[in-house]
């Protein structure tokens, strides 16, 4: 827009400005007249040039008008359009979050159905596994048949034979066949029809002399006898004489028994079935020859010499290990000796507790065998005699021991529904068990010593006690020669200095007054000692003194001025440290004869104590080694 510059019109004195009212003008002189028109006409010329510019600024104005007009329509038409188009983001916003709300349901879905998915996957994985496990049992058993239809091919008349051995040996069955209610024919017949098609199985001979035996076929009982202890001597020999016992005849059970011990036991691998036979002869039940047998082969096993023989492992020195863990400790009882004793007490106590090995055995072996009750019924034992023939008659040959292997594994299998881990354990556990050997002295040690850990009766660990005995005495009897030999004839003792010795007598006399004396003064010439040490700081008195004196004296003479003030005060302070002396050393020795007071009746109290201790130690020590005599005398078996 063109900006109009407005000239204001030159105002002449003599000229009014436009607007005037033609009543106030004054005529024109006439010799000015010419001058008058000629302004008016630049006048008028300037109003004309005025009124154009306010035309034009007039036009300029309608024109800006005109202007605001269109872009006021056009901010309207603007405003339209963001009215519009806020409603369009409005609803799209409403449309977003819509789609937000069905993502995160779609979300939700999706989590849901993973979970679900992960559950169903889980459980199809256990369903494939309990199915894979229930195929594997199910094979596990069709094998388990298979294998026990083999058995029962191959084995299964072995079974019988054992069912018949079982009844034969019955202390009943003697009395049936003498009276003719039992006939051992149609039995005889049966075993021979066996021994056609397994003539290596011992225990059919074994049945088939007994058989004979009832019958009074003596020719065919020595007949059958003789095959059984050809195909196993030490089975033949135990069964007959199990089966003797059984049926009452203990003379001819000893004689077996004695066989078996002889020939078939191995002392250095002692089976569990051996432990059960053990306590069958040690309660007796196949009678006093067999329980006599026993005690010869067992201390013959104990006293055998031999390169990795069992003599080794039963000698005396076999059993001082279990002797020291029951000696007796004596605690803290004897401290106060142990303190006043000038030399090793820890080696000195160490022999005090070797004496104490016949109390701690005597205490042990009471506690693990009490006196036997002699009025109680033998009816207790006769579990061990039917057990030992239960197990022997049970046993199976090696032949067999493959497939019932076999079988007992597949049976925990089975058992375990698939576990193979849990079965296999299992299966390791009862293979161990059964398998589990020890050595004689094992046997005993663990008779004796360890009852919980062996499978034993009471008559059977006192039969084996018996046999550790003499060994278990001669143990004590060096562990007690040891501790006496190392006594000492004296011992010394210190009490805050003082020293003497002491007879370790328990009833030698002692002038305790004497000692009491003794140490009383050993203690009152050290204090007074050390109370005289104190008077000896002479350089202190006669120095301090003299020297603050020569100072005083001296001083005023040599110095003056501030040296004089300062030389007097260190005079003066060295003769006061100096005369301090004199009484320091009456309250110092003062003081060291109090605590020398208290001191020596702690000492007398601890003389007391000492002497009292010592009698108590030896003493005991004294007491605990004569029990030897009466460890020597203690019977076994509580009589």
């Amino acid at each position: 827009m063109r900006r109009l510059r407005l000239k204001a019109p030159l105002r002449s004195p003599g000229i009014p400005l436009e607007g005037t009212c033609s009543e106030d003008r004054k005529p024109a002189r006439p010799d000015e007249q010419g001058n008058n028109v000629d302004e008016q006409s630049a006048t008028d010329a300037r109003i004309s040039e005025l009124g154009d510019s306010l035309k034009e600024i007039h036009e300029a104005q309608q024109r800006r008008e005109n202007d605001l007009t269109i872009l006021h329509d056009q901010f309207g038409a603007l405003s339209g359009n963001v009215e519009a188009l806020r409603s369009k983001a409005n609803a799209l916003a409403t449309q977003v979050e819509s789609v937000g709300f069905a993502t995160e349901q779609v979300r939700e879905d999706l989590t849901r159905t993973q979970s679900e998915l992960g559950q169903l996957t889980t459980v199809v994985t256990d369903f494939r596994s309990q199915y894979e496990l229930d195929q594997a049992v199910l094979a596990a058993q069709f094998e388990f048949e298979r294998i026990d239809r083999d058995w029962q091919r191959r084995f299964g008349h072995r079974d019988k034979v054992r069912s018949l051995a079982r009844g034969l040996v019955r202390k009943l069955t003697p009395k049936l066949v003498e009276n003719g209610v039992l006939s051992t024919e149609n039995l005889r017949m049966f075993v021979e029809e066996h021994l056609v098609h397994d003539p290596d199985f011992w225990l059919a001979h074994a049945t088939l002399s007994v058989a004979a035996r009832l019958d009074g076929d003596v020719d065919r009982q020595l007949d059958a006898m003789g095959q059984a202890q050809e195909q196993d001597l030490g089975k033949a020999n135990l069964f007959f004489s199990l089966a003797a016992a059984r049926m009452g005849d203990h003379q001819r059970a000893g004689n077996w028994m004695d066989g078996y011990l002889q020939d078939a036991v191995d002392p250095d691998r002692l089976s569990r079935d051996f432990l059960v036979v053990l306590d069958a002869v040690a309660s007796r039940e196949l009678g006093d020859l067999a329980h006599s047998y026993a005690r010869q082969v067992m201390v013959r096993w104990g006293t055998e010499a031999g390169a990795g023989g069992t003599a080794a492992r039963a000698s005396v020195r076999r059993w001082e290990p279990q002797l020291r863990r029951l000696l007796i400790s004596p605690g803290d009882r004897f401290e106060p000796l142990g303190q006043a004793y000038d030399g090793d007490w820890a080696e000195l106590r160490d022999r005090w507790r070797l004496a104490t090995v016949t109390t701690g055995t005597l205490a042990h072996l009471r506690k693990e065998f009490p006196p036997m009750d002699h009025t109680t019924s033998t009816a207790r034992h006769v579990r061990y005699a039917a057990t030992a023939i239960d197990r022997l008659i049970g046993h199976l040959e090696p032949d067999e021991a493959a497939l019932h292997t076999k079988k007992e594994a597949l049976l925990r299998f089975i058992e375990h529904r698939g576990n193979e881990q849990a079965a296999r354990e299992e299966h390791t556990l009862r293979q161990e068990a059964d398998a589990e050997v020890m050595d004689f002295a094992t046997l005993l040690d663990n008779a004796v010593f360890k009852p919980s850990q062996i499978a034993l009766g009471e008559d059977a660990r006192r039969l084996a006690l018996m046999q550790i005995l003499p060994n278990l005495r001669s143990a004590a009897e060096e562990l007690v020669t040891t501790s006496l030999q190392h006594r000492p004839r004296e011992i010394c003792i210190a009490i805050d200095g003082w020293r003497t010795s002491l007879p370790t007598d328990p009833g030698a006399h002692i002038d305790v007054r004497a000692l009491a004396d003794e140490l009383d003064a050993h203690l009152l010439a050290c204090t007074e000692a050390e109370a005289e040490a104190v008077d000896r700081n002479l350089p202190r008195r006669v120095g301090g003194t003299a020297g603050g004196l020569s100072v005083l004296l001296l001083t005023p003479f040599l110095l003056g001025g501030a040296l004089l003030g300062l030389a007097l005060l260190l005079g003066a302070v060295a003769g006061v440290w100096g005369l301090l002396d004199v009484t320091r050393v009456p309250a110092e020795r003062g003081r060291i004869r109090e605590a020398g007071t208290a001191q020596r009746q702690h000492a007398q109290r601890r003389l007391q104590d000492v002497l009292s201790r010592r009698i108590e130690f030896f003493a005991e020590w004294i007491e605990h080694a004569a029990r030897l005599s009466e460890l020597r005398a203690w019977d076994p078996m509580g009589k």
